[in-house]
């Protein structure tokens, strides 16, 4: 006889549903297998067939402690592999031991117990992660608990998105400040390589009457009069330096034609006496002191014929210094106006770049907080545990058990379209390979 349909469907749900269930929660079943850190309580007693009495070993009466390399150290017997076996295993290898070693009749009683367990681990987005002393029947939910439950990241965050939105703020008032005194002085500087009166661009002018721009208008229009005339100063001192030198070579030149007519007149006399001392009419000194005269004067008229030379020649290096003023304050101006510009341009791009940290603490990043906010509060779990040489990650829910040593994982659901977030929440939910 067919069992009808509709119960058969019912009974295979069933069924499912107890294998679910099973599979599950199979792991936080499993007779639980000892690890390194793990202590142990110990304690071997025999009953003496003579007395009747029961024997304590004093030697084995204690705690133990299974050491990294998933040993326990015994006295007499030496080490026994506690690591991935249970506690009636490695208490029954101890009755065995001691029974070898001891030449006993019959196996003494051996009884080992876990005082602590080794510990067990919490990271991921929890206050505060780490390692956390293990306790029988500890579920998922309490580990978190125990680790500062889940990590209230959207309000952190948020705080920190308006610290930086202040700061943003901040900068680019302080770059936007910055940028118009730049600009300023790149039209000063523009004025002063041309030789033109200086003129702002309109973004400047527009708003010349607030205060802090009124004051960087009148500094440039300061600096740019001060150079002018510092400038003008020092040309006209020269001009001064030129015209006193064009005097004194007209005076130098006219002490020159009076020096040439003198001349000329001695040279007259000269000859004259000369004439008389051959006719013996005049006495010998007579020519010699009109031969120094002659002398003196033509020395004189070279002296002064030099010093207009010398006087033509500072002319000429006052108008090379005047043209060398006015290139060097060129060259000056040329130099501040590359370098005004350069700097310009780095403001200009900070200035953008704080618009885009602004626009990112106020707008884009609190919008994708707040559109993941509930990841937070319902996370994905993930417990790590090594099997013997074989670590398995497990996917898990809050009231899920843990063994000693397992790493609970808390990963926020983030809701994100982005294929390499998507790749990357893939991979961690993958967990680590299995070792071989």
């Amino acid at each position: 006889m067919r069992t009808p349909a509709a119960p058969r469907r019912a009974a295979a749900c069933l069924t499912m549903a107890v294998l679910l269930a099973t599979t599950g929660m199979a792991w936080a079943e499993d007779p639980y297998r000892l690890g390194p850190q793990d202590q142990l309580q110990v304690k071997v007693s025999d009953l003496r067939a003579g007395t009747g009495e029961a024997y304590q070993w004093q030697a084995f009466n204690g705690e133990f402690t299974v050491a990294p390399s998933g040993q326990v150290a015994f006295p007499v017997v030496g080490e026994i592999e506690a690591s991935g076996r249970t506690t009636t295993e490695v208490a029954a290898d101890l009755a065995e031991r001691l029974k070898a070693k001891a030449g006993l009749a019959a196996k003494p009683d051996a009884s080992v117990q876990i005082v602590k367990f080794r510990p067990f681990y919490v990271i991921g987005s929890v206050e505060k992660p780490g390692e956390y002393d293990y306790r029988p029947q500890l579920s998922v939910l309490q580990a978190v608990s125990i680790a500062g439950g889940m990590q209230r990241v959207p309000t952190d965050i948020l705080l920190r998105f308006t610290r930086e939105a202040v700061q943003a703020r901040s900068d680019i008032q302080e770059l936007s400040a910055t940028r118009l005194a730049l600009i300023a002085r790149q039209a000063r500087l523009d004025a002063e390589i041309r030789e033109i009166p200086i003129t702002f661009p309109a973004e400047l002018q527009a708003r010349s009457k607030e205060p802090e721009i009124a004051r960087i208008l009148r500094e440039e229009r300061l600096a740019l009069d001060t150079r002018r005339a510092a400038l003008e100063a020092q040309i006209v001192n020269l001009k001064y330096y030129k015209d006193f030198l064009t005097e004194q070579i007209g005076s130098l030149t006219a002490k020159d034609a009076k020096t040439a007519e003198q001349l000329e007149l001695m040279k007259n006399e000269l000859a004259r006496i000369t004439g008389l001392v051959a006719k013996g009419l005049s006495a010998m000194p007579r020519q010699i002191e009109a031969s120094q005269t002659i002398a003196t004067l033509e020395s004189n008229r070279l002296d002064s014929q030099i010093a207009v030379i010398r006087a033509r020649q500072d002319i000429s290096k006052a108008d090379r210094d005047i043209l060398d003023l006015k290139d060097q304050r060129r060259n000056t101006a040329l130099q501040e106006s590359a370098e005004t510009r350069i700097k310009l341009n780095e403001t200009e791009a900070k200035i953008e770049g704080a618009s885009a940290l602004l626009r990112q603490a106020e707008i884009t990043s609190p919008a994708a907080v707040l559109a993941n906010s509930e990841a937070f509060a319902k996370p994905d779990y993930l417990i790590l545990r090594r099997r013997g040489t074989k670590a398995e990650t497990l996917p898990a829910d809050e009231d899920d058990l843990l063994q000693p040593g397992d790493v609970v994982r808390v990963l926020p659901r983030m809701n994100t379209s982005s294929p390499s977030a998507s790749e990357g929440r893939a991979r961690a939910l993958a967990g680590p390979a299995n070792d071989g």
